[in-house]
């Protein structure tokens, strides 16, 4: 009975470290489990941990001389989009500290007084709003290809027309972010855009027709940038402000279903965030179930390692 309740735990101490080498690799970039990374008008990377309320300079900027912003990641990969203010679009690898382009401007016929600045990564595409010289409402899906894991893309965009309240034009931005559990798409419009805060189903989006969106709120005083934490429980908010000398963001959480802004008393960054990604800092269920295969070499090599007579009996019994 000993042998067996020892060898229970043995197993289960290979599948604890497993999971914790697992865990490990989700969180590449070195951190502790946080909520949010952002890009400074600097272009340098933070990591934002909603929950110590404090932010930390990643170490790392994205290319010199252009302005970062239409900001979103790939939690999977541990990598970070934006559009630079010349209208290409680049990418930042959190884990080997490296940046690329994943395709220039004249890709997405963007030019560089219009980059976009709102932006989100879902099913293995980068969606954005363009801002273009008026608001023409268009959510475009950019579907991304990997070559180990550089990502690149080329063609041409998908088209999905947004309406509100059947109009096609005049929402400004603010942000826009998908919750990956339910494919669900928030976004924030500026106060002179309405201050909508609105949500769009994913799943049903038709290209070449109106996609209609469902206001959530209105008149809201602040557009925010947007991301949602890493198990897609909370949706948090971000006002980017610029005093002209210096910037500073003060920091809400969403009501997702009310859409209601509730500012985080006493939480302003400094500096600012010129926009948001969410961040993966916990592995995802295939994961867990990648570690129950550790389980089983671990069982598989004790059983290899078992000592046995001469002619094969096994010296320990049942």
């Amino acid at each position: 009975m000993l042998r067996f309740f020892t060898r229970g735990v043995w197993v289960l101490a290979c599948g604890v470290v497993s999971c914790l080498s697992l865990s490990l690799e989700a969180n590449a970039n070195g951190f502790p489990p946080g909520r949010i990374y952002g890009v400074g008008v600097n272009n340098n990377i933070y990591f934002v941990d909603t929950v110590s309320e404090s932010i930390t300079l990643t170490g790392s900027s994205l290319s010199d001389g252009v302005k970062a912003n239409g900001f979103a990641s790939d939690r999977a990969r541990n990598q970070v989009f934006y559009f630079a203010s010349n209208g290409d679009l680049g990418y930042y690898d959190i884990a080997s500290d490296t940046n690329g382009i994943v395709a220039t401007g004249s890709v997405f016929d963007i030019t560089p007084d219009f980059p976009p600045e709102d932006a989100t990564y879902y099913a293995g595409s980068y969606w954005y709003i363009a801002k273009g010289s008026t608001a023409n409402n268009i959510l475009y899906q950019a579907t991304l290809t990997y070559t180990g894991s550089v990502p690149s893309f080329s063609g041409t965009p998908v088209e999905y027309q947004l309406t509100v309240g059947g109009s096609t034009s005049g929402m400004m931005f603010g942000d826009i972010a998908v919750n990956d559990i339910t494919g669900r798409l928030y976004g924030s419009t500026t106060p002179g855009s309405g201050g909508l805060f609105f949500s769009l189903d994913m799943t049903s989006l038709i290209a070449g027709t109106s996609n209609p969106v469902t206001v959530i709120s209105s008149a809201n005083g602040v557009g925010l940038q947007l991301a949602f934490s890493e198990d897609y429980s909370v949706l948090y908010g971000q006002q980017y402000i610029d005093s002209g000398t210096s910037t500073s963001g003060q920091w809400y959480t969403v009501d997702a279903g009310s859409g209601v802004y509730s500012a985080i008393a006493g939480f302003i960054t400094s500096p600012g965030m010129r926009d948001l990604a969410g961040v993966a800092a916990v592995p995802e269920p295939a994961t867990c179930a990648l570690a129950g295969v550790g389980v089983m070499v671990c069982i598989f090599w004790r059983r290899r390692r078992r000592p046995r007579r001469r002619g094969g009996i096994d010296t320990h019994g049942p």
